[in-house]
C-alpha cells in the first residue's frame, strides 16, 4: 500500500494535474522508486510462496494506480482531474495508515 500511496501521490503533483506542487511529486517520486526497487529485490529473492503473493499484491497496485491515471487522464480536465486524484490519493493514504489497526494480537 505504500507504493501505491507514493505513486497516486507523485501523480497528483505533476503539472498537468495539480500545478505548483513539483516537491510532492519529487518526493513521492523518489519513495515510489524505493519501494519499487525493495519490491523487486524482495520478489528475486523470495521464497516460491511469498514470492507469488508479493507479485500478486504488486500487479494490483500497479493496476490501481494505471486505473487512476488513465480516467485522470482520459475522462477528466483541470479541476475535476486534480480532485480526482487528490481523492484517490487521500483514500489510499488513510487505507495505508489505518491498515495496521486490522491487526490482531493475541495474548
Amino acid at each position: 500500500m505504500t507504493l501505491l500511496n507514493c505513486l497516486l501521490s507523485a501523480w497528483y503533483g505533476l503539472p498537468f494535474v495539480s500545478p505548483n506542487n513539483i516537491l510532492v511529486s519529487t518526493i513521492n517520486g523518489t519513495g515510489a522508486v524505493i519501494e519499487s526497487i525493495y519490491v523487486v529485490l524482495f520478489i528475486i529473492f523470495a521464497p516460491k510462496k511469498e514470492k507469488i503473493k508479493i507479485l500478486g499484491l504488486f500487479i494490483f497496485v500497479l493496476t490501481a494506480f494505471a486505473t487512476v491515471a488513465l480516467v485522470s487522464l482520459l475522462a477528466l480536465n483541470h479541476n475535476p482531474r486534480k480532485l480526482f486524484c487528490g481523492l484517490a490519493a487521500t483514500i489510499f493514504s488513510i487505507i495505508m495508515y489505518a491498515s495496521p489497526l486490522s491487526i490482531r494480537e493475541l495474548w
